[in-house]
Protein backbone atom coordinates (compact mmCIF):
# COMPACT_ATOMS: atom_id res chain seq x y z
CA UNK A 1 0.00 0.00 0.00
CA UNK A 2 2.80 2.43 0.84
CA UNK A 3 4.37 1.74 -2.55
CA UNK A 4 1.08 2.54 -4.26
CA UNK A 5 0.84 5.77 -2.32
CA UNK A 6 4.41 6.73 -3.22
CA UNK A 7 3.70 5.94 -6.86
CA UNK A 8 0.49 8.01 -6.86
CA UNK A 9 2.22 10.96 -5.17
CA UNK A 10 5.06 10.81 -7.73
CA UNK A 11 2.52 10.87 -10.58
CA UNK A 12 0.70 13.78 -8.96
CA UNK A 13 3.97 15.71 -8.61
CA UNK A 14 4.65 15.32 -12.34
CA UNK A 15 1.28 16.78 -13.35
CA UNK A 16 0.94 20.48 -13.95
CA UNK A 17 -1.76 22.27 -12.04
CA UNK A 18 -3.94 25.12 -13.21
CA UNK A 19 -4.46 26.44 -9.70
CA UNK A 20 -3.38 30.04 -9.31
CA UNK A 21 -2.36 30.95 -5.79
CA UNK A 22 -1.65 34.59 -6.61
CA UNK A 23 -3.97 36.77 -4.56
CA UNK A 24 -5.47 33.84 -2.62
CA UNK A 25 -4.94 35.55 0.72
CA UNK A 26 -6.59 38.74 -0.51
CA UNK A 27 -9.60 36.82 -1.81
CA UNK A 28 -9.95 34.99 1.50
CA UNK A 29 -9.77 38.22 3.49
CA UNK A 30 -12.32 39.93 1.23
CA UNK A 31 -14.61 36.95 1.61
CA UNK A 32 -14.28 37.07 5.40
CA UNK A 33 -15.01 40.81 5.45
CA UNK A 34 -18.10 40.29 3.30
CA UNK A 35 -19.27 37.51 5.62
CA UNK A 36 -18.83 39.78 8.65
CA UNK A 37 -20.91 42.50 6.96
CA UNK A 38 -23.66 39.99 6.17
CA UNK A 39 -23.69 38.79 9.77
CA UNK A 40 -23.94 42.32 11.15
CA UNK A 41 -26.77 43.11 8.72
CA UNK A 42 -28.52 39.92 9.79
CA UNK A 43 -28.17 40.86 13.46
CA UNK A 44 -29.61 44.30 12.73
CA UNK A 45 -32.78 42.70 11.33
CA UNK A 46 -33.48 40.49 14.36
CA UNK A 47 -35.89 42.97 16.03
CA UNK A 48 -37.88 43.33 12.81
CA UNK A 49 -38.07 39.57 12.41
CA UNK A 50 -39.25 39.13 16.00
CA UNK A 51 -41.86 41.85 15.54
CA UNK A 52 -43.16 40.28 12.34
CA UNK A 53 -43.43 36.85 13.98
CA UNK A 54 -45.25 38.39 16.94
CA UNK A 55 -47.63 40.27 14.63
CA UNK A 56 -48.34 37.10 12.64
CA UNK A 57 -49.08 35.21 15.85
CA UNK A 58 -51.38 37.97 17.10
CA UNK A 59 -53.30 38.01 13.82
CA UNK A 60 -53.60 34.22 13.88
CA UNK A 61 -54.83 34.14 17.47
CA UNK A 62 -57.32 36.94 16.80
CA UNK A 63 -58.65 35.28 13.65
CA UNK A 64 -58.88 31.92 15.41
CA UNK A 65 -60.65 33.48 18.37
CA UNK A 66 -63.16 35.22 16.14
CA UNK A 67 -63.79 32.00 14.23
CA UNK A 68 -64.30 30.08 17.48
CA UNK A 69 -66.62 32.74 18.86
CA UNK A 70 -68.78 32.79 15.74
CA UNK A 71 -68.95 28.99 15.78
CA UNK A 72 -70.27 29.01 19.32
CA UNK A 73 -72.88 31.69 18.69
CA UNK A 74 -74.30 30.23 15.47
CA UNK A 75 -77.12 27.71 15.77
CA UNK A 76 -76.11 24.13 15.09
CA UNK A 77 -77.20 22.82 11.74
CA UNK A 78 -77.79 19.16 11.25
CA UNK A 79 -77.15 18.11 7.73
CA UNK A 80 -75.02 15.48 6.08
CA UNK A 81 -71.64 17.10 6.65
CA UNK A 82 -72.21 18.86 9.97
CA UNK A 83 -70.49 17.81 13.14
CA UNK A 84 -72.67 17.19 16.12
CA UNK A 85 -70.38 16.39 19.02
CA UNK A 86 -73.31 16.22 21.40
CA UNK A 87 -74.64 13.28 19.35
CA UNK A 88 -71.48 11.22 19.70
CA UNK A 89 -72.02 7.71 21.08
CA UNK A 90 -69.87 8.49 24.11
CA UNK A 91 -72.29 11.22 25.17
CA UNK A 92 -75.48 9.32 24.28
CA UNK A 93 -74.56 6.12 26.10
CA UNK A 94 -73.44 7.63 29.36
CA UNK A 95 -76.03 7.55 32.06
CA UNK A 96 -77.85 10.73 32.92
CA UNK A 97 -78.25 11.00 36.63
Amino acid sequence: MANDLDHMLARLAQQTSDVRLDGLEDRVLVSLARRREEMSASRALIPFRAASVGLAMAVGVAAGGIAAATTLTEPHRFDTFSTGAHLAPSTLLEGRG
